[in-house]
This record gives structure tokens, C-alpha cells and sequence, in this order.
């Protein structure tokens, strides 16, 4: 059987179990087991499929047929200009968390080459703090997270990715309270980065199956999902020093509410962005003080 013959298939069975871009998905997979690029996979549909990859192919078709994501199986994701190991340990990274690292990088692009320090807060993969360690070379970044499995992913992908030094994992919960010295922590950071879980819990049952094989920790954002974005404003407003920046993901329908929260805790210059879809997604704002937005 042909790579044409077997893409048109497996085609055929993606779209029949309801799986959104069958075609490209199809053509993914294909594209892993002959190991080369997409436009290639066209140039070759007409090549013999060997057992081996044609076994290949059935597995990996299977599993996604069963909706496991498609960055499960093939193990990694792309992200902005590298790639980082995926699995069910953590959020898989979507395009809009690339659009809020590239937020970030452009809120302080200014201070690029300075001895930044940055939080980054429910690191999950790491995608963001390897995109901000790459970003910002003598940056230092710390990167937390509740889960145990998620921050060896995130070392894992920060040593992978060349700045295993820069990047600093702690287990942390950013709902935890503080207590005793550490009650008032100091002003640490320039830069406080995130993408917590913001989906109203009564949503998560409509996510589509794909998303429902991510940790839930990743996606539950309580009764109106603002639960972990309230958490991370606070610790944001308590780690960041004045003129600091707060960069955060929060989704549909959020943003008066996220605006809200940030005024009533010591943020000014309240930035709401859009992502690439139209939809106000990413919120930009400054520990009261000078503006570095503006610098």
C-alpha cells in the first residue's frame, strides 16, 4: 500500500471518530514514521510503505483515533522557535502561550541584555521559562509548580533547551499561604509570568476529549475559573518589585473581571491584549511605579 493510500485512510477513520484537521493529522503522523517533513509526505505519496512503517503508522493512527492528544504521541510540541518534550504530566503548550511569551519578551525587550529576574508561575512543561531564559541570556528564572511530574518535565526541557543553569525549579503552590518570615516575601522579581488554570469548573466537562487527558490541575479554575488568577495576581503583587511586570493568560470573557482584580492590588498600566483568533487573552501590568511599558 502506498503513503497516499494509507494517508487517505486513516484519513477516512480520524474524520469518521470526529477528529478535528483529520487530513493534517493524518499527514503528522505519516510525517513521524518516515521521518521527514510534511511538504516531503506529499512529494512521496506515491512511495511503497514498508511493514515496519506501515505498522508504524497503524499504531500511532490508533492511539489518536482513541483522541489522545496528538503531542502525547508523538512526544514533543513545538514552540515558537524550539520544541519541548509533552506528555500527560503537563498542559500541552497552545499558540496562545506562545503570543503571551512573546508579550512578555516585548514588555521588558528594552532590558534584554540585564541580569533579569523572573517568575514564572505553574511552569507545567517549561515552555515559558525556556522561551524567557532564551530570550533574556542573563536572565535567572524561577519556575514553579505543585506538580512533582510537571517540574521534571520542565528540567527536562530547560537542560534540553541549553539553559538547564538559568532555570530554577521549586515545588510551590501558589495557593498556599504564606507563614512566618516568609509571610511578607521581599521584592524579587522583575518579571512575573503565567498561564494558570482558568476554565470554570462546569465548563470542563464540554472541553473537547483531547484536553479532558490533561491534568485537570492544568485546567480547573474553580466556580468562575478566576480561583488560580486571583492566586496569581497576589503573589505576583508580593514577588514583583515597583515597576515590575505581571504577564498573564486568562480566557474568554475574563478580562473585566481580570482587570478588576489587578487595580485592587497594587498593578497600574492594565494591558489587555488579543490573541490571533480576536479574543482578549493575555493581560500586561505594572507593580505601581514608573511605567517600563512606556520607557
Amino acid at each position: 500500500m502506498t503513503v497516499g493510500e494509507r494517508l487517505q485512510g486513516g484519513a477516512a477513520k480520524l474524520r469518521r471518530r470526529g477528529v478535528p484537521e483529520a487530513q493534517a493529522n493524518a499527514d503528522i503522523l505519516m510525517a513521524h514514521v518516515l521521518g521527514v517533513g510534511r511538504n516531503e509526505v506529499f512529494l512521496r505519496r506515491g512511495d511503497e510503505l514498508s511493514a515496519r512503517e506501515a505498522s508504524a503508522f497503524s499504531r500511532l493512527l490508533r492511539r489518536r483515533l482513541l483522541r489522545i492528544p496528538m503531542a502525547h504521541i508523538l512526544g514533543v510540541q513545538a514552540f515558537l522557535d524550539f520544541e519541548v518534550a509533552a506528555g500527560p504530566q503537563a498542559l500541552v503548550p497552545r499558540p496562545e502561550t506562545e503570543e503571551l511569551a512573546a508579550a512578555a519578551m516585548d514588555a521588558l525587550r528594552r532590558r534584554w541584555q540585564e541580569p533579569l529576574r523572573i517568575w514564572d508561575l505553574g511552569t507545567g512543561t517549561g515552555c515559558l521559562a525556556v522561551a524567557l531564559a532564551r530570550f533574556f541570556p542573563k536572565a535567572r528564572i524561577l519556575a514553579t509548580d505543585k506538580s512533582p511530574a510537571a517540574l521534571r518535565l520542565a528540567r527536562r526541557n530547560a537542560r534540553a533547551n541549553g539553559v538547564g543553569e538559568r532555570v530554577h525549579l521549586r515545588r510551590d503552590d501558589f495557593f498556599a499561604p504564606r507563614r512566618g518570615r516568609r509571610s511578607r516575601p521581599r521584592a524579587w522579581a522583575d518579571l512575573a509570568v503565567s498561564n494558570p488554570p482558568y476554565i470554570p469548573s462546569r465548563s470542563l466537562p464540554s472541553l473537547m476529549p483531547e484536553v479532558l487527558r490533561e491534568p485537570r490541575l492544568a485546567l480547573d479554575g474553580g466556580k468562575t475559573g478566576l480561583d488560580a488568577l486571583a492566586a496569581v495576581i497576589e503573589r505576583g503583587a508580593q514577588a514583583l518589585k515597583p515597576e515590575g511586570v505581571l504577564a498573564l493568560e486568562f480566557g474568554r470573557g475574563q478580562a473585566r473581571r481580570v482587570s478588576a482584580l489587578l487595580a485592587r492590588r497594587d498593578f497600574e498600566s492594565v494591558r489587555i491584549l488579543k490573541d490571533a483568533q480576536g479574543l482578549d487573552r493575555i493581560a500586561l501590568a505594572v507593580k505601581v511605579g514608573r511605567n517600563p511599558l512606556e520607557s
